[in-house]
C-alpha cells in the first residue's frame, strides 16, 4: 500500500495562526524560494516542509502577442490538470522614458466551467474540478517571478476573469483573495472577481464579514431575460428582479462613491445589440445605484464560432446613449487576440503560437 504523501495543510493545521501568515508572506518575498529559506519558521516546522513543492504549478506554454505583448500560459497542476492564465502590459500615454508598464492578470478559478455560457470557449471545456486557494495564488506568484527575472515591474491588478466561475468555487477564492492583499500588497480596489450572477453566492458574500471589500464584476450579457437565458443556461427566471435588490443590499455592505457595481457586457451582433437591448440595458441599471458598464467586442474562440461581432459603430452608439443618461460606460480594448488570450477565449490550447 502507498503511503500517503503529507500535504502543507496536513503540517500546518495544528500551527498556531501566525505561522500561517509567516507562510503566506513568505510566498511574495523574491528572495525566498523553498520553504527551508522561511527563516521566521522553526527549524523543526522547516524540516517538516522540505519536501512540498514551493509552487504548485509549473509552466507547459507560454505565448506572447506580436501585437501589444500580452502573455498566456498554460499552467500545469500536480494531477495533470491544467488552467490559463494572462498578463496584460497597461501603457499609459503619459508615461516618460524608463516608466514601466503597470501589469494587469487574469487569473482562474476552476478547472474548465461548468456555466456553459454559448459564447464562452472555456465554457466548451466542461467542468474538471474546482482550484485550491494555492493553485490560484500561485498563478499570481508565477507571473509575478517572471517581471521579477526580467524586471519588468510588478503585478499591478488582479481579474478573476479566467476560466470558471468563481462564485462556485467560494471558499478558495475568498481565501486567496485575502492572502494576496494582505501577502501581495495589493489593494482590494486593484482586484476584481467576475460571475456569470449565482443569487444565493451572491447573497452569501455580501453578509460575510471576512469577504473582501474587491471589485465586483457581473457578467450579463442581456437585460432581457429570454434573451439572457438563450446565451447563458445558468440563467434563472427571476435574476433581473433579484439584481436589483440585491444591488442596494450589496453598496449597504461596500458603502463607497468609488465601489461601483461592474457590468460586462460582450456585444454579439445579431443576438444582443438591438436598440431594445439597450433601452432594458439603461433601465435595469438605472435601478441599480452606482454602476460602470463595460461593453466588450466579441472575440471568436475559434472559426467554427456561430457568433458574429458587433461592428464598433453599434458599440459607441451604445456607449454615447449610456453617456447621456449619466451611466458611467467603456469600451473594453480587448488584448492578445493573436494568442487566444482575449476575453472569452482560453480554452487550453496546448501548443505555441505561430
Amino acid at each position: 500500500m502507498t503511503e500517503k504523501i503529507e500535504s502543507l495543510e496536513d503540517i500546518i493545521k495544528d500551527e498556531p495562526a501566525f505561522r500561517r501568515q509567516q507562510i503566506y508572506l513568505a510566498w511574495f518575498d523574491k528572495n525566498i524560494h523553498s520553504f527551508e529559506e522561511i527563516t521566521t519558521l522553526s527549524k523543526d516546522l522547516r524540516a517538516k516542509l522540505k519536501n512540498i513543492p514551493w509552487m504548485t504549478v509549473k509552466e507547459r506554454v507560454l505565448q506572447q502577442s506580436k501585437i501589444d505583448g500580452t502573455r498566456k500560459a498554460l499552467l500545469e497542476f500536480a494531477d495533470g490538470r491544467v488552467v490559463e492564465s494572462v498578463l496584460m502590459p497597461r501603457v499609459s500615454k503619459k508615461m516618460i522614458p524608463g516608466d514601466k508598464p503597470r501589469y494587469t492578470i487574469c487569473v482562474s478559478s476552476q478547472v474548465g466551467c461548468p456555466m456553459a455560457c454559448t459564447f464562452c470557449a472555456t465554457g466548451k471545456l466542461g467542468f474538471s474540478r474546482n482550484l485550491t486557494y494555492r493553485e490560484i495564488i500561485d498563478q499570481m506568484r508565477y507571473w509575478q517571478e517572471l517581471l521579477w527575472k526580467t524586471e519588468e515591474g510588478k503585478v499591478d491588478n488582479i481579474v478573476f476573469m479566467g476560466q470558471g466561475e468563481p462564485l462556485l468555487n467560494y471558499n478558495n477564492v475568498k481565501l486567496a483573495l485575502n492572502i494576496l492583499i494582505k501577502g501581495a500588497e495589493i489593494g482590494p480596489r486593484k482586484i476584481t472577481v467576475s460571475t456569470v450572477g449565482l443569487a444565493e453566492t451572491m447573497n452569501k458574500m455580501v453578509d460575510d464579514k471576512h469577504w473582501p471589500p474587491v471589485r465586483f464584476a457581473l457578467s450579463l450579457h442581456s437585460a432581457i431575460n429570454e434573451n439572457r437565458t438563450s446565451i447563458m443556461p445558468s440563467n434563472r427566471a427571476d435574476f433581473l428582479d433579484f439584481l436589483v435588490d440585491w444591488s442596494k443590499r450589496y453598496h449597504l455592505a461596500f458603502p463607497s462613491r468609488t465601489h461601483f457595481i461592474g457590468i460586462e457586457y460582450i456585444m454579439l451582433g445579431g443576438v444582443n445589440d438591438s436598440p431594445k437591448n439597450l433601452d432594458a440595458l439603461i433601465k435595469l441599471v438605472q435601478k441599480m445605484g452606482s454602476v460602470k458598464v463595460n461593453l466588450i467586442p466579441y472575440n471568436p474562440g475559434s472559426k467554427k464560432d456561430f457568433f458574429g461581432a458587433t461592428p464598433i459603430e453599434t458599440i459607441k452608439h451604445w456607449q454615447e446613449k449610456m453617456n447621456q443618461k449619466n451611466i458611467i460606460c467603456t469600451v473594453r480594448r480587448s488584448q492578445g487576440l493573436d494568442i487566444a488570450a482575449a476575453c472569452g477565449q482560453l480554452a487550453n490550447l496546448d501548443k505555441q503560437n505561430d
